[in-house]
Order: C-alpha cells, then sequence, then structure tokens
C-alpha cells in the first residue's frame, strides 16, 4: 500500500472509531441525564418480553448499562485499551442488533430508548443504527493499530477513572435532584395547553381506501386506481393510514377530581399561579415531607393561588393517606406514565403560570417554610429564570468535559 493509501486509510479508521466514540458517549450521557427514564425503559422491555421487571434488578441493569456505554465511548475516544474496548462494543452491539430486530418485527414498544428522550428513533431506524455501528466497530477492530492515540498511556488512568467517577455522580446527582436537562414534553418552559394543541392548519392523517374482493377463492386488496372488473366479487372495505398527521407534543395530560369530573382544561386555564404537587403512588410517599407539602399548601393558598396533589393512586389510597396525615388539601387524579413523564421524584412539585411551567422541584429540593415568604413572583425559591437554566445547563458541560479537555492539555504539555 502506498503512502497516500495508507494515510488516507488511516483518517477513515480514525473517523469511524471518533463517530463511534461519540455515539457511545452520547448514548450514555443522554441516559445519565435522566436515569429513572433508563429504569423505566427497561421495565418496558421486561413486560414486552414477558419478564418480570425486579424494581432492583433494573436499577442494576440501568446503572450498568449508562456506565459500560460512557466509558466505552469516552475510552474509545481517547485511545485507552482500543481492542478490549472494541470487542467490549462488538459483544455488546452484537447482543442488541438481534434484539432490535426482534422489537422491530413484533413493535411491542414505540422506540427502543437508546438515546433516552433525547433522540427518539422508531424500532427499524434503531436496528439500522446498530448495524451500521456494528460493521463501523469490526472494520476498526481489524485495522485497530492505526487508532493514533489521543493521549499518552501514562494518563490513561486519569482519563477512565474520571469518565467513571463523574458519569456515577452525574446520576446519582439526576436522581436525587431532577434532570439537569430535560426533554421531555413538560420542560420548563412549556406552554402545556399550547403543547395540546393541533394548529389550525397542520396536516391531518390520510387514509387510503382498500376493497377486499374475492376470486375463484382469492381474496385480493384494490385501490380506486386498480379496480378490477365485475368477475371480482365485493367482501369488505378497509382503511389505511398511509401518512400520519400532526400529533402535538404532548397527548395525555388530563386531570380528574375524586368525583370523576374532568378538570383538565379548568386547571390550564386558570389565569396566575397553580401550584400541582405531584405524588403518583402515596403508599410510597415519605409522609415525614408532610409539614413541607403543608406549608406550601398554606403558602399558596395565602397567595391566592390553587393548590392540588396529584396522584394516579385510587380513592381507596387517597383515603388512608388523608386519614393517616389529616391532608386538607384537594386531590386530583392523573394517568401513571403521565405523571412519570411530567416529573421524576415521586413526590415533586410543578408550578404552572397560565398554563406555562414555570418551575419543577424534587422531594430534596422542595421549598422549605423559611423560603415561603411575599409573592411567588419575587420570591427567589420559586423564580425560575432562563438565566438560571442557562447556567444550569453550562454548569453541567463544564463538570462533565472540561476535567477531560483538561487532562488532555496537561498531557500535551508534559510531552513538548
Amino acid at each position: 500500500m502506498n503512502r497516500t493509501a495508507y494515510i488516507a486509510n488511516t483518517i477513515l479508521i480514525n473517523a469511524l472509531r471518533f463517530v463511534l466514540a461519540l455515539v457511545f458517549s452520547f448514548s450514555g450521557f443522554v441516559k445519565a441525564v435522566d436515569p429513572m427514564g433508563t429504569v423505566y425503559k427497561l421495565a418496558d422491555y421486561a413486560e414486552a418480553f414477558g419478564m418480570s421487571g425486579h424494581p432492583g434488578l433494573l436499577w442494576v441493569g440501568a446503572w450498568m448499562l449508562i456506565i459500560m456505554e460512557y466509558v466505552m465511548g469516552v475510552s474509545l475516544f481517547f485511545g485507552l485499551y482500543r481492542r478490549f474496548y472494541l470487542w467490549l462494543m462488538i459483544a455488546f452491539l452484537g447482543v442488541l442488533t438481534p434484539l432490535t430486530l426482534l422489537l422491530a418485527l413484533t413493535n411491542p414498544i414505540s422506540d427502543c430508548g437508546c438515546f433516552g428522550d433525547a433522540v427518539v428513533l422508531t424500532n427499524w431506524q434503531t436496528f439500522g443504527k446498530n448495524v451500521l455501528l456494528l460493521l463501523m466497530a469490526v472494520v476498526v477492530l481489524r485495522n485497530h493499530r492505526r487508532i493514533c492515540r489521543v493521549i499518552s498511556e501514562r494518563m490513561q488512568w486519569l482519563i477512565f477513572v474520571y469518565a467513571l467517577g463523574s458519569i456515577v455522580l452525574f446520576m446519582d446527582y439526576n436522581l436525587r435532584h431532577l434532570p439537569s436537562l430535560d426533554f421531555r414534553p413538560y420542560a420548563i418552559g412549556t406552554n402545556i395547553a399550547g403543547a395540546m394543541t393541533v394548529p389550525e392548519n397542520a396536516p391531518q392523517d390520510e387514509y387510503e381506501t382498500l376493497f377486499v374482493l374475492e376470486k375463484e377463492g382469492v381474496q385480493r386488496s384494490f385501490t380506486f386506481d386498480n379496480y378490477p372488473d365485475s368477475t371480482w366479487h365485493f367482501v369488505r372495505r378497509e382503511s389505511r393510514l398511509v401518512r400520519k398527521g400532526y400529533v402535538p407534543p404532548i397527548t395525555d395530560f388530563h386531570l380528574v377530581s375524586l368525583d370523576g369530573e374532568d378538570v383538565t382544561w379548568e386547571v390550564l386555564e386558570y389565569p396566575g399561579y397553580t401550584f400541582l404537587m405531584v405524588a403518583r403512588d402515596l403508599s410510597r410517599t415519605d409522609e415525614g415531607m408532610l409539614d413541607v407539602v403543608n406549608d406550601l399548601c398554606d403558602y399558596a393558598r395565602v397567595g391566592g393561588h390553587p393548590f392540588y396533589m396529584v396522584t394516579s393512586s385510587d380513592a381507596g389510597a387517597v383515603a388512608r393517606w388523608t386519614e393517616r396525615t389529616g391532608a386538607a388539601y384537594p386531590y386530583l387524579q392523573a394517568d401513571e406514565i403521565q405523571l412519570k413523564t411530567m416529573i421524576r421524584s415521586n413526590l415533586g412539585l410543578v408550578l404552572l403560570k397560565d398554563s406555562v411551567v414555570v418551575g419543577k422541584w424534587s422531594s430534596s429540593d422542595l421549598p422549605r417554610d423559611e423560603q415561603l415568604s411575599g409573592p411567588v413572583e419575587h420570591n427567589a425559591a420559586l423564580d425560575v429564570t432562563s438565566r438560571d437554566l442557562w447556567a444550569r445547563r453550562m454548569s453541567v458541560m463544564l463538570w462533565m468535559f472540561f476535567p477531560l479537555l483538561l487532562l488532555l492539555v496537561v498531557d500535551k504539555a508534559k510531552g513538548a
């Protein structure tokens, strides 16, 4: 092989290597943003294949999946332990590719969740992605000696340790608080009413009419354009969806009072602030937080703002909770999946203003009594600005990636 071909081949191998590294590290990172979402997705997998998803095993599986993907991606990017991580990627994809083919053929769940809620792929798109990544990993492994190191051997252990430690701490932070980057439909700044509305000129579902006809015991489907002669006998008419119309970002937001009345639009159209304290499962809600909830309820009422406890628990569970705690706030019921999507914390606060989500807090971050004074719009504990959100996102990026860049700079400086 001449020098030009060798250089071109080396560039190609390293380009494929960087694509693999970025895909795996991105996949692990966006899952780590929302570890609960990964647990829920694994539970969907278990249910789809008729297995009982034990909570402990789901948690272990989610953590192992996230750590493995992120560390493999970062390590391959820097050129650490090249053959080991390439073989590990091939084994990983060797398991996932047949699994995603089965998902594509049977379609038990709508998407695999391989990129969390950041990028949603169909099952066939996921299968195609995995086939492509598997082929790329095989090609790179066959030419692994051409992978250029980004960092020296003396520093590679620091890259590995930081990648492992940072992703674990990042997951733990997002579990104790809320996802630091929210890719779901109920992110801060979302107008729920607007996200539920179909625009006037939005594309509608398009259907094609099919005629099922029979001739000599054989049935076939025909359209208007290829309708056959009278020797075929009519059996039935069917409709087939040929083009999906506009689907609003939020389709499942429904709130119902305990007596069965739909109060969704009553809540959304309220002119001002509305406090929604979300407790999906009251039987698993920490009663030690009762004083905090009551303080928030009192604060909302003093300010003239509605306060609701929103739960997917049934009326019996609500009655038992009220009897044990003496809670006096009104309850609303909603679908469990809707509440999981709204806020990951089993006890968490969603603050609305004119149907817009202006703030969300996990049970760890709920404002305490000493922070609750003055009107909502001037309360520092309840005022989440766009600057706050931008600062939060930048801190995540700096925390996760700046030290890796710093290690690279130090390594190059020592090698100069």
